[in-house]
């Protein structure tokens, strides 16, 4: 189960990769609570961005993403919120406020308003009503990013994509891995941290989650374990490096250019 998690968080995380990650912030929402977007990402939570005027022409995927992200707090509490941001903060928080109340956007444990200039538009491309960008992940991953359209399907697995993302993260806890270079023309190292002497698998797999191949079957000390991995004769693609000690697992991407 493990795998197939990371092998969609890969894939679904690529689909992204080309376009940003996020840019921090640090500010207090409309209630005078603070917020630092890189702590909240790195603790977990998945957060729907959404930039209103306030408008008309905002009201429905406001609606909408109030709704979307509604229906993920049951399942999956604490994990994913809803920031409704003034576009220029020049609009007070009372204006937000009243804009959000009267179309029936709450004010709750998961949804917040804001209206400060740390949170910009221009630090995710265009402007344009509606604009909606969903964020998550230790590596600050924009996994949706909307302008000037909404779309409640897209905005679904965008969340589900972090999510995931956010999920395959926290089973790296026990098992410390990077790969440098990457990309790589030829070869990379995967730096492997152990906590203990264990018997450790590192598996190569495409896209699909088909296995390439098996770098390494056997033991390692504690501490920190360097292994080659040749990359001269893979095909230039990303591929998903999996290190598991058989209860533990970490994931990286690796891409191969040639």
């Amino acid at each position: 189960m493990k795998t197939v998690l990371a092998i969609l968080s890969l894939f679904l995380s690529i689909t992204f990769a080309n376009a940003q990650t996020a840019t921090n912030f640090t500010c207090n929402d409309c209630s005078g609570v603070s917020h630092d977007l890189f702590t909240e990402l790195d603790a977990g939570k998945v957060i729907v961005l959404v930039w209103v005027m306030p408008c008309s022409g905002c009201v429905t995927p406001t609606t909408l993403a109030y709704n979307t992200v509604q229906t993920y707090q049951s399942n999956n509490p604490n994990r994913v919120f809803l920031y409704v941001a003034d576009d220029y903060a020049n609009s007070t928080c009372y204006t937000v406020n009243s804009w959000c109340n009267s179309i029936g956007v709450a004010q709750n444990a998961w949804s917040m308003r804001f209206s400060n200039a740390a949170i910009n538009m221009l630090d995710y491309g265009s402007t344009g009503m509606p604009k909606v960008v969903v964020l998550g992940g230790t590596n600050h991953t924009v996994f949706y990013n909307a302008n000037n359209t909404f779309n409640q399907t897209s905005l679904q697995n965008a969340i589900n994509s972090a999510l995931l993302s956010t999920s395959a993260d926290e089973n790296e806890i026990a098992i410390g891995l990077n790969v440098f270079p990457n990309p790589s023309s030829t070869a990379s190292i995967a730096n492997i941290v152990l906590q203990k002497k264990s018997q450790i698998n590192v598996a190569l797999f495409d896209l699909h989650g088909q296995l390439v191949k098996t770098v390494f079957n056997g033991t390692l000390e504690s501490g920190s374990n360097d292994l080659p991995i040749a990359t001269a004769e893979l095909p230039s693609a990303t591929y998903l490096i999996r290190v598991s000690d058989g209860t533990n697992e970490s994931y990286r991407n690796l891409t191969v250019k040639h």
